[in-house]
């Protein structure tokens, strides 16, 4: 498995003020939380987080380094939430969770559609209902993506949860929910042809 570093330090103090101070110094406000530890208040470098950004993946184990009084402590963790400033993207905070490699973990995981179905070729069209699902498996076993392949669905078939078979991952969906369908084609409308109502013709009367 990939293993990614990332450095922090434990930071003394809350408030808006001081994150704003630390935003200035290069540092990012943070929380470092987990099931068996109490939530500690970390900064992590700026520089540090762009670094990781461009290597990390989605639900990825990193292995950070925190700095606490003067020791260095090594802790496996997730990042579960990342906050933004709504114009600029910057980043304001962001959420660690320190998970146990032992113990199981609940992630959601993007489904990727593969293949070319055979209701597509004859003018069918994909209509997917879940992009993402809810798994539970040990932090090594995390995937990036689950794979669905749509090959053999013709016009009217669906993949449901129940066919997703991935030792090691337990599927947090109920298992006849339709992932993918490939539905008819839209009918086309035909045109609305407006008949010309004939006047009725004037009878000119007979002169008595």
């Amino acid at each position: 498995m990939e293993e990614i570093l990332v450095k922090a330090e434990r930071r003394k103090g809350r408030g808006k003020s001081l994150a704003r101070k630390l935003r200035k110094e290069g540092k990012v406000p943070a929380i470092l939380y987990g099931k068996d530890t109490e939530p500690l208040s970390i900064t992590v470098s700026l520089k540090e987080w762009e670094r990781l950004s461009r290597h990390r993946r989605r639900n990825m184990i990193l292995k950070m380094e925190l700095q606490n009084n003067g020791d260095v402590e090594s802790r496996p963790v997730m990042v579960k939430d990342i906050q933004r400033e709504f114009l600029s993207d910057n980043v304001l905070h962001i959420d660690f969770l320190q998970v146990s490699m032992e113990r199981t973990v609940q992630v959601e995981i993007p489904i990727h559609l593969v293949g070319q179905a055979k209701g597509v070729i004859d003018s069918g069209i994909i209509e997917q209902h879940l992009r993402t699902i809810m798994v539970e498996c040990l932090p090594a076993q995390i995937p990036e993506k689950i794979d669905v392949d749509v090959s053999d669905l013709g016009i009217g078939d669906s993949f449901h949860v129940h066919q997703i078979s991935i030792p090691g991952i337990k599927l947090l969906e109920g298992l006849d929910v339709a992932i993918v369908t490939v539905i008819p084609p839209a009918a086309e409308e035909k045109p609305v042809v407006e008949e010309e109502i004939a006047e009725p013709e004037k009878v000119e009367k007979e002169e008595e």
